[in-house]
């Protein structure tokens, strides 16, 4: 019977903790059986850090024939002949242990910490996990440490967290989106954002998908808010092509795999967290005060006040302060897990609320999940992951930009009460708002005297965004014979998104045409079905291969709707009463399906587990191309060497992991409008005869050949770890090269049309990437690791077909003209504009000055001058040049964690450098215009007593036609992203058995933010700030309960 015992606990080193839980079944009677007389030894095995009980750890007495494993509490009972004796732990994903027996006089307790090895641990990678020993892809995984700290949506946690993925939030708005770049972005038009895999279901995260066509609402949802973080088990990062190829034609922007929480077999776990929090804003700009402005004002020409009256204005009122208030947050997380032989469960579920940093706007999400498995028989298991949500955004209601009628002045109330005269008051003496600002001089902000208040339009018009999701994903797996698994795969996606707007016959808006309306609808539905096969296989212990087979098919369909109106009799019902008004536009609605058919195949082969070899191999068939041009196919191939398994390195004791990996392949890009290759007809209402007919007009050049953008990626890399992983390097160099860019070109007009999407020029991305983890300190009560990474990547463009140039961006107004360009050898995102070259001085010879070619008169002292790049003795838009880039040149973040016993610190830090940001915002504040309330940097302008100011003289007749580099600003930052204090309290409950632990937390997001950036926050998700919704600064404290 012993010999049994051993022979059947041996495999337990090597086989999985699934796999622990059936074999401790059948081995945990034979080995009671197996003991006989001697001294009764009982212990209790657990987790050093979650100090949970631990399932199927082997216990054996050394030099003994005798063994056991831990029961569903994590006890055993074992004999031993004699004192003292040795306990020898072992249990696969943590440190064998050996404990000394001298006396035994009470049960053991015996903690055992995980080992953390890096080269034996199990990561996800496209349609399965692999060990990372034999990786030959550049795969990160998120630190376990930053996904336990609490966030709305988790792609707002990996802002520094991963080497060579740029994080940017869009907005502060809560529930915004965030703009992800994985090694730099790729294309101009079609999508530049990564690929997100959510337990098994391609997720494409395209933030148009929360919008109906309504482009009144500035703010948009985040799609990826619809899932909790709290649910989250990991996160992989796939950046190189032997990583992303199997995702074929989805793979060019990078992959991001996060896998939900399973149930644990053999116990089960209620867990509740509670966090209430305020929020307020980071900073403020430094605007005129009362007295500033009227001084200001005289100064400027238009002579409102008096000195008596400007002495008893003192700061007078502060529109800025009175848009922003103390924003507070609550949010409620509930799981429930637990398991046994057969059966894993996970139900959780969770409630948001958030209040807005700007009046009037807030997020409230309600979120539940269920993931559940089953082993049917020993062959079949079967499981779905089910999660759901609604979430509800009010946000800012906005102008675009272009809309002539405020020609690109003010886009919404927040900037238009930064531009309110401060001696403008925000209420009437009753309490009502004050809807007069006799300082208002365009027409297009005033009707029959009357003004816009900001104040009262952010209170009273709506932008409301609301979202319900349903993401699903069923699967069965059975197993033919040993080593040879099919799995099948069906999942949708289904969300259906209303958009309701309102803005007030009062409101900056609504103000012209009477009261503004409309409300959006759109459905959208994305179905998934994957069908894998998958053989793995060793032979002679040193060959070992995995084959992965598979089709998938994936759809999508989006439905929409909206109906706008204007001129209301009635308010009071808003949006609810569209018919009230008297000047609708025509209804739009519309719909498009797209469908991807794949067929891909991966062979991973490993000799010796020292030489590593990935092929793959992914053919997709996408109906957004015309049928000639709809496969393509994106191989590659990635070798990998772990050094240190050879004989001059086995034995090293500092080197204990060195491996070297080197990947080539290509993938591709899809994420364009569906039907782009076809030419588009829309319905039109016109007349014949006085009567109203409908007729189709062509609204799109369709173009027949296009197809799509490929991605060609070389990647050579190394992991080094050392002193048995208590030091981890991971060095990564790579270089992209994007042909066939999908871009809206400009076409003649003779063809009747502005652009037509086609395939033209090339983009690069070149750069290296580092990472060190280290763990400082660790022992039983005490443990510290510390993570920082560094990135550089530079973006380029290498051709643009006929042409070395494309201007882009579109401004109308004083402030006007084409912002960006496209332009070979410079990066995408760059800045178009002139060279700002000081003040005109007094006694300056101004005759060798180039002119203005905006300005008639010659240049005056205190004017500004500008660079002649062209020396033709005239500044125009011949002089305009490359001024800067969103593109950083470095980004890195810092992360640090320490616990000791039941006390836990974490920090953590992001930064970028040398990306820049168009502070348009900034640009209008510091240009004199009428009455608007101005940048107090204007009080510093240029006079004869002040010659050293680079602000020029303030004056009616100084206009800037073209931008110019003083607005174009450094943007780089170092933030104190998150700090989290806790302490964990256990309460025995049973002393037996259960154990209640309490964890007390304290936390700050955007404590600090070091920066010369001159704006709200660096941290602009499209380099353009034009009042972007500030970052809050966040405090919060929370409770939470495990039993």
């Amino acid at each position: 019977m012993v010999k049994l015992l051993r022979f059947l606990q041996k495999p337990f080193t090597y086989c999985s903790s699934k796999t622990n839980v059936v074999l401790f079944i059948i081995i945990f009677p034979l080995s009671v059986l197996a003991q006989q007389g001697g001294i009764r030894i009982e212990g209790r095995v657990i987790d050093e850090k979650a100090q949970e009980p631990i399932i199927g750890v082997n216990i054996f007495l050394v030099n003994e024939k005798t063994g056991t494993v831990t029961d569903l509490n994590g006890r055993f009972t074992i004999n031993a002949r004699s004192l003292p004796t040795t306990i020898s732990v072992k249990y696969i994903g943590y440190k064998p242990l050996q404990i000394d027996v001298n006396e035994y006089t009470k049960p053991l307790t015996i903690s055992i910490r995980e080992d953390v090895n890096v080269l034996n641990e199990i990561v996800v990678v496209g349609y399965g996990t692999q060990r990372r020993k034999e990786l030959t892809g550049s795969i990160s995984t998120v630190p376990k440490t930053i996904l336990e700290h609490t966030t709305t949506s988790f792609d707002g946690i990996l802002g520094g967290a991963v080497a060579g993925m740029n994080v940017t939030q869009n907005s502060g708005q809560p529930g915004a989106s965030f703009a992800i770049r994985i090694r730099g972005g790729n294309s101009v038009h079609a999508g530049n954002e990564p690929l997100y895999v959510i337990d098994g279901f391609i997720f494409y995260s395209d933030n148009n998908s929360t919008k109906t066509g309504l482009s009144k609402i500035e703010s948009e949802l985040n799609p990826l808010a619809a899932i909790n973080p709290n649910d989250i088990e990991s996160i992989e990062v796939l950046k190189d092509v032997s990583a992303t190829a199997i995702y074929g034609s989805r793979g060019a922007n990078g992959v991001i795999i996060v896998t939900t929480k399973k149930g644990k077999r053999g116990s089960n776990a209620i867990n509740y967290q509670y966090t209430v929090g305020r929020e307020q804003v980071s900073k403020q700009l430094d605007l005129m005060n009362a007295t500033q402005w009227a001084q200001f004002q005289n100064q400027y020409g238009y002579n409102y006040f008096d000195e008596a009256t400007i002495a008893a204005l003192g700061k007078g009122y502060d529109w800025q302060e009175a848009m922003f208030r103390t924003a507070y947050t609550q949010k409620h997380e509930l799981s429930i897990n637990g398991g046994d032989d057969k059966t894993r469960y996970l139900i959780s579920g969770s409630y948001v609320y958030q209040d807005g940093i700007l009046i009037h706007t807030d997020f409230e999400r309600y979120n539940a999940r269920v993931n559940l498995d089953r082993n049917l028989s020993n062959n079949v298991i079967i499981g779905v992951n089910v999660t759901g949500g609604k979430s509800i955004q009010n946000g800012v209601t906005a102008v675009e930009e272009n809309d002539p009628t405020y020609q690109g002045r003010v886009t919404n109330s927040l900037g238009y009460a930064l531009r309110m005269p401060p001696v403008v008051p925000i209420y009437n003496p009753d309490g009502s708002y004050n809807y007069i600002n006799p300082y208002e001089k365009h027409n297009d902000m005033t009707y029959n005297g009357e003004n816009p208040n900001p104040i009262s339009d952010m209170n009273n018009s709506v932008g409301q965004n609301i979202n319900t999701s349903l993401l699903s994903n069923f699967y069965a797996q059975y197993s033919i014979t040993e080593g040879l698994v099919a799995k099948v795969s069906l999942g949708a996606n289904l969300s259906n998104t209303t958009q309701n707007f309102f803005s007030p016959s009062n409101s900056l808006i609504g103000l012209l045409p009477r009261g503004l309306g409309g409300i959006g609808s759109k459905r959208y539905e994305a179905w998934q079905s994957e069908y894998t096969l998958n053989y793995s296989k060793t032979f002679n212990r040193i060959h070992f291969f995995n084959v992965l087979a598979g089709y998938t098919t994936h759809s999508t369909s989006v439905r929409y709707i909206t109906a706008v109106t204007a001129e209301f009799s009635n308010e009071s019902l808003a949006f609810n009463n569209l018919y009230d008004g008297n000047k609708p536009d025509f209804p739009v609605s519309g719909g498009t399906e797209s469908w991807l058919k794949s067929i891909l195949g991966r062979v991973n082969y490993s000799l010796w587990s020292r030489y590593n070899l990935t092929v793959t191999l992914r053919a997709d068939e996408s109906s957004r191309f015309a049928p000639k041009h709809r496969w393509g196919y994106f191989p590659s191939v990635g070798v990998s060497w772990n050094v240190n398994e050879e004989s001059f390195l086995k034995d090293n004791q500092t080197l204990n992991a060195l491996k070297l990996r080197l990947t080539y392949g290509s993938v591709g890009n899809q994420e364009i409008e569906d039907n782009l290759y076809a030419s588009n007809y829309v319905a039109q209402k016109s007349s014949e005869n006085n009567k109203s007919i409908t007729v189709y007009k062509k609204s799109r050049m369709g173009n027949p050949n296009l197809k799509w953008e490929s991605t060609v990626q070389y990647n050579a890399g190394a992991d080094i770890g050392l002193w048995k992983d208590r030091l981890i390097f991971v060095s990564d160099v790579y270089y992209k090269k994007t042909s066939d860019l999908l871009y809206n070109a400009p076409v003649e007009a003779s063809t009747g049309f502005s652009n037509q999407m086609t395939n033209v020029g090339n983009v690069t991305n070149k750069g290296v990437e580092f990472t060190v983890n280290a763990t400082i300190v660790e022992s039983k009560d005490f443990t510290w690791t510390a993570s920082a990474n560094i990135a550089r990547n530079i973006n380029k463009i290498t051709d643009l077909g006929s042409v070395n140039h494309i201007l882009v961006g579109n401004g109308l107004g004083m402030l006007s003209s084409n912002e960006m360009i496209l332009q070979t050898g410079e990066s995408l995102n760059s800045f178009y504009g002139l060279i700002f070259d000081g003040v005109v001085q007094k006694g300056e010879d101004v005759s060798h000055l180039p002119k203005l070619s905006w300005k008639d008169n010659a240049p005056q002292p205190g004017d500004p001058k500008f660079v002649d790049i062209v020396a033709d003795g005239r500044i125009d838009d011949k002089d305009r040049i490359v001024i800067g880039s969103t593109q950083p040149d470095f980004t890195y973040g810092f992360s640090t964690s320490a616990t000791y016993k039941g006390a836990d610190l974490f920090i953590t830090f992001q930064g970028s450098k040398g990306n820049q940001v168009y502070n348009r915002l900034r640009r209008d504040l510091e240009t004199p215009n009428g009455g608007y309330n101005f940048s107090a940097a204007l009080l510093n302008g240029w006079t004869e007593i002040n010659p050293s100011s680079r602000v020029p003289r303030i004056s009616q007749d100084i206009r800037f036609s073209y931008l110019d580099d003083r607005f174009i600003e450094d943007a780089s930052y170092l933030r104190l992203k998150n700090i989290t204090i806790g302490y964990t309290l256990p309460i025995k409950i049973n002393p037996a058995e259960s154990t209640l632990k309490v964890r007390l937390f304290a936390a700050a997001e955007n404590l600090f933010t070091i920066t010369n950036y001159m704006g709200y926050d660096p941290e602009v998700g499209n380099g353009y700030d034009l009042g972007v919704y500030p970052r809050a600064k966040t405090f919060s404290i929370g409770a939470g309960l495990s039993f």
